[in-house]
């Protein structure tokens, strides 16, 4: 065998056998380095895994069996307020000048429809005890009274599994003398996190009492912010409070922010949900003209709306004519356009159809000059704006006061917001039949007192030089103080009107069942219309009674 050059591999020259030995050498080397690569390779292999076998796929465990678990549905919790309070308890003098020379009388009611369990505690700074709400014989739904509560109340319904049940509940104080004289009412409200109240006043003779209740396990830092007629107030302290689990915190606002005509007040809590409410009451010399809670209303929105704002024929500068407050909490200046709806339509409001809106400044605007009668009224701004209304009503003369000086009640009533018309135009277009109804709303009567329900179909849209179209039918229900269903009836409201009506015109003929709860829904398509409505309470004094006059006392 010969090699390619004629040479036999033993007689290959020397020097061509050293470079094929280097590169067996080379060879050999290159193999075993990729020997130990690979030892050590599974050397890491052996210190993670033990062993080769390792580096096959495991067999896969045994599934285990599905377990089925239910999920509760969560629990809806309303805050109640506390009965009125007067400013200092502790103060002692004449007996003819006693600030509460009667006692307050207070009740609440919880009224629940549908399926599950619900139950009242107090909201007194120890354990949530519950007091357990059932339904009666043959009731349609749980009504649950309770007289001259101490505290706030709690009330938390646990709904059963595909259940959606509808919750209220009401809170009344009658004081028939003294500073706290009037009916101070309110529905109970969920807690949350941004609560704003629009109403009240600091000035001299004014008191306001902010109510902080935290319904939770946890403690909740709230902070306060307030505005005035000069913008917003700085607080001392930074405006924090601290409210503990099951507690309520009362603060006197005129002690932070005194001679404040026009009031707004601005809850935020982290680190839990409150409920906010202010106790306002106002004094004329010895003279008390009324005291009612102001409730949260609307978070800042360009466009919204409140129903139930009565008036007796009062002119313009009048200062018991009713009152619309607006605050644009924002940096940027605005106007709002105001729209009152009466019973057969919209009412010109002279000189306050628009109104200026200066940023972080509260206005006021009268809307004295209405013919009498209850109204709803409707604002569209071009920034966010918050708003609510006072009414008062006109008292008996006090034969102990000179010059038959007259006494007052005030109602504050709350806004709510309007949809955005492309909203409502989508809603309207996802309607039902006719035959279906979908709630809006419902309210648990103040034992006691005497209701009138003011309903309006308010348009959605912007109010602009086109009458308002379509109607809006509305299913009023009423039950009974034993749950059980005391009458129906279905109204028509054409756009842009108003009715009024007394829940206990809604009963059977004959029957003398007194009114607890009343629902509102709404009958087919709603033709871009909010149904906006609310309930003002009143009561007779016993002064009033005797003289066969009408009710004194109101409360939104």
């Amino acid at each position: 065998m010969t090699t390619t050059n004629g040479t036999s591999p033993d007689e290959a020259p020397e020097k061509d056998a050293r470079p094929g030995r280097a590169r067996a050498v080379v060879r050999r080397v290159t193999t075993t380095g990729a020997g130990l690569v690979g030892v050590l390779a599974v050397g890491a292999v052996v210190v993670l895994g033990s062993t080769g076998a390792a580096l096959l796929p495991a067999a896969p465990a045994p599934a285990d069996p599905v377990e089925e678990v239910t999920v509760e549905p969560a629990q809806e919790v309303s805050v109640c307020p506390g009965p009125a309070r007067l400013t200092d308890p502790e103060t002692v003098g004449d007996a003819q000048f006693g600030p509460a020379p009667v006692g307050t009388t207070s009740r609440l009611r919880a009224v629940v429809e549908g399926e599950g369990t619900a139950g009242l505690g107090v909201l007194d700074g120890g354990d949530l005890e519950e007091q357990e709400l059932a339904p009666g014989p043959g009731a349609d739904v749980t009504v649950g009274d309770v007289e001259d509560p101490a505290h706030g109340a709690v009330l938390t319904v646990r709904p059963a599994q595909d259940s959606s049940p509808r919750v209220a509940a009401s809170v009344g104080s009658v004081t028939t003398d003294g500073d706290l004289r009037g009916l101070a009412a309110a529905s109970c409200s969920r807690p949350g996190i941004s609560q704003w109240l629009v109403g009240g006043s600091t000035e001299i003779g004014s008191s306001s009492q902010l109510v902080l209740q935290n319904p939770g396990l946890t403690p909740a830092v709230v902070q306060v912010q307030v505005w005035g007629q000069g913008g917003e107030v700085v607080l001392s302290g930074g405006g924090q409070q601290l409210v503990g689990p099951g507690q309520e915190v009362v603060t006197l606002v005129e002690a932070a922010a005194p001679e404040q005509r026009r009031l707004v007040v601005h809850v935020a809590a982290s680190g839990g949900l409150v409920s906010a409410y202010l106790q306002h009451s106002t004094l004329d010399g010895l003279v008390p003209l009324g005291v009612d809670h102001v409730v949260p209303g609307a978070e800042p929105t360009t466009d919204l709306a409140l129903a139930g704002v009565t008036s007796v024929g009062e002119a313009v500068d009048d200062p018991h004519a009713p009152q619309l407050r607006l605050l644009a909490p924002g940096e940027e200046a605005g106007t709002a356009r105001v729209t009152v709806y009466g019973e057969h339509g919209a009412v010109p409001l002279r000189g306050a159809e628009e109104v200026a809106l200066t940023p972080g400044v509260v206005t006021d605007v009268s809307l004295g000059g209405l013919p009498a009668g209850a109204y709803a009224v409707s604002v569209h701004a071009d920034v966010p704006v918050v708003g609510g209304a006072s009414v008062d009503r006109r008292g008996e003369p006090d034969p102990d006061l000179l010059h038959e000086e007259r006494q007052y009640d005030r109602a504050w009533v709350a806004a709510r917001p309007l949809p955005p018309v492309e909203d409502a135009e989508s809603a309207d277009e996802s309607a039902g039949s006719a035959d279906d109804a979908s709630p809006a709303g419902q309210v648990a009567l103040v034992p006691g007192t005497s209701s009138a329900l003011t309903l309006a179909a308010v348009p959605a849209a912007r109010a602009d030089e086109d009458e308002p179209t379509g109607s809006l039918e509305l299913l009023v229900r009423v039950h009974d103080e034993s749950g059980a269903e005391a009458g129906t009836t279905t109204l028509t409201l054409r756009a842009g009107t108003t009715q009024t009506l007394d829940p206990a015109t809604v009963r059977a003929e004959g029957s003398e069942a007194v009114p607890a709860a009343v629902t509102v829904d709404v009958v087919g398509e709603d033709d871009g219309l909010l149904p906006d409505w609310s309930l003002k309470a009143s009561a007779v004094t016993a002064r009033g009674a005797a003289g066969g006059g009408p009710p004194g006392l109101v409360a939104g």
